[in-house]
């Protein structure tokens, strides 16, 4: 991981890129919302944004009329100078209006940077709560981390293979006889690698059977403890002048029996199975399934095995199943051995529903925007679209190569912040300043959800920590220019300037709240070329809204007030 605090991007002497955030200030409504981006055609209220949610909408219903202007001011001689040497911070919303005189003034209207250099932000107290490090914590992260690495649980294709085929029938392998379970040995190592990438194949699959049986072992338990408390209250119906204990321990004996285990090891092992049973009370089956190591442990000794901890589980539970049944279709197929339902309930992509914080059924997200807009409709897209009717086959983010790509004799790219050779091979790649975006091999869903905020629509949740300078996501959206009345995000290259629209296709990106404490901010990135727009993490903590500071120009002369909430908020006052 790059240090963002040592690491300056080198400058050509060409004049400074900008980068604005134009703002609608629409008509007003009478609940705040967040978090909806304008399809191009259609007028909607002040929350609608480029791509960042706006939790500041104003609640004057006179304010009735959308005010747009374009503006293009080349920097000034004073803000050229300042861009060598700087790491250049992507602005927050801009406003722009019609009804009233525009001022420009010669700053440039970005974020601003400490000491030129990524920004230092103190600890702040977190809002609502986010998880920290207690025993149940780090088992909800670890549930998180499993759906988001790429973890795979499909029973037939997994287990499927080693009871009816062998992995490798390759003539130059020698199998392990006297077993089903096919190792590959290379009898003549190729210089090739061909038996090192199919070891490293099978390797994956080994390792995902282990985490699917793993997956097993723990449901099967949970679903044994159930069992055995119905057989119980079975002997005390079929008996019901002894005591519920003589019951108990008779039942005990029995399994024991059949376990062929001594009783007081059977009873170790029920105390934890039962605090399975427990955990897939409260957190549903997806809880069971996608959980880390910890919750071993986590069973054993009952730390924070309490009632509200059990609670907040409860809460998680439809966003964990959203989680699971969107990235992981197939995972209930699992619970056909404990006689659980296989189909699944949610379906699409994984930010296509609302989740809420209090555990209510999760939101269609297009149903959160269809009072604005009965036809609304959003595509997710990994990558921005070029369009096409404004820029041909042109992509106006390419940028000329720096002075010291022009020195080396590959001709790989060479990125502009750590002067390290880039390229979409990772065999070929020496760029890591943002590896979970760019230069690696497959990289994984960025572990953050959609969820309905208190009075400012939607927002975006961290499920995950993001260590200050790592990337949170890419904003992406539409590449194209000269609209007018939509809220799009600026930039410039040189004379060249081109915005990102999110108003039909984007990520999830623009479901970021502005904070006056803001948690993460926008950055400028050069990856092959190719100037990108990232959003960059100041240290987020798992269980926390990801937010963005709009900037002081988006307030400028605004007739809004901020609703971010934080002691230190800068547009309290009424306007």
């Amino acid at each position: 991981m790059i240090d963002l605090t040592k690491v300056v991007p080198s400058r050509s002497a060409t004049p400074r890129e900008e980068i604005h955030v134009r703002e609608d200030d629409d008509q007003q409504h009478a609940e705040p919302t967040s978090g909806i981006i304008v399809p191009l055609s259609v007028n909607y209220p002040d929350d609608v944004s480029h791509g960042v949610s706006h939790d500041s909408a104003s609640q004057d219903p006179s304010n009735k009329e959308r005010r747009r202007v374009v503006t293009g001011k080349e920097p000034t001689p004073d803000s050229q100078s300042q861009a060598s040497g700087s790491r250049t911070a992507i602005s927050g919303l801009r406003p722009s209006r019609r009804d009233v005189a525009i001022v420009e003034d010669n700053t440039q209207r970005q974020m601003q940077v400490v000491n030129e250099n990524f920004p230092k932000r103190r600890k702040a107290e977190a809002v609502g709560y986010a998880l920290k490090p207690s025993t149940l914590d780090k088992l909800i992260i670890g549930i998180w981390e499993q759906l988001h690495t790429g973890v795979s649980i499909d029973p037939v294709a997994i287990l499927g293979q080693f009871v009816t085929q062998p992995l490798l029938q390759d003539a130059n392998m020698q199998s392990c006889s006297g077993t089903s379970l096919s190792i590959p040995v290379p009898s003549n190592p190729s210089p090739t690698g061909l038996q090192f990438n199919d070891t490293t194949i099978f390797c994956r699959k080994v390792t995902q059977a282990s985490r699917t049986c793993r997956s097993v072992e723990v449901i099967v338990q949970a679903r044994w403890v159930e069992h055995f408390d119905a057989h119980v209250e079975q002997l005390q119906v079929s008996d019901p002048k002894t005591s519920n204990t003589k019951h108990r321990k008779a039942a005990l004996v029995e399994a024991a029996n059949n376990f062929s285990w001594s009783e007081k090891e059977l009873r170790n092992k029920m105390a934890v199975w039962r605090g399975y049973k427990e955990i897939k009370d409260a957190g549903g089956w997806a809880a069971l399934v996608f959980a880390g190591m910890g919750i071993y442990r986590f069973c054993k000794y009952r730390i924070g095995f309490d009632k509200e901890s059990m609670q907040r589980l409860r809460n998680l539970r439809p966003a964990l199943e959203v989680a699971a049944d969107t990235m992981n279709p197939k995972w209930r197929w699992l619970l056909s051995i404990v006689g659980e339902p296989t189909k699944g309930i949610y379906s699409g992509h994984p930010h296509d529903w609302v989740v809420h914080p209090d555990g209510s059924p999760p939101t269609q997200l297009r149903k959160t925007y269809l009072q604005w807009d009965p036809n609304f409709d959003f595509q997710h897209i990994e990558e921005s679209v070029i369009d096409q009717v404004v820029w041909g086959a042109e992509d106006p983010r390419w940028t000329p190569p720096s002075s010291v790509a022009l020195t080396r004799v590959s001709s790989l790219s060479v990125c502009e912040l750590c002067h390290q050779e880039q390229s979409d091979d990772p065999k070929l790649n020496c760029c890591y300043c943002f590896p979970s975006l760019f230069g690696c091999a497959t990289p994984t869903p960025s572990p953050v959800q959609v969820f309905r905020t208190a009075g400012r629509n939607n927002g975006l949740m961290a499920l995950c920590a993001f260590e200050r300078g790592t990337a949170v996501g890419e904003f992406v959206g539409v590449i194209t220019k000269g609209l007018l009345d939509v809220d799009v995000m600026e930039s410039r290259i040189g004379s060249k300037s081109y915005q990102i629209c999110q108003g039909q296709q984007g990520n999830f990106t623009r479901f970021v709240n502005h904070s006056c404490n803001a948690n993460s901010q926008y950055q400028k990135f050069t990856w092959l070329n190719t100037e990108r727009i990232i959003l960059v993490s100041k240290g987020i903590e798992a269980g926390s809204e990801i937010t963005v500071d709009y900037s002081e120009n988006y307030w400028k002369g605004l007739n809004k007030k901020c609703l971010c909430g934080e002691k230190s908020c800068r547009y309290r006052r009424e306007r």
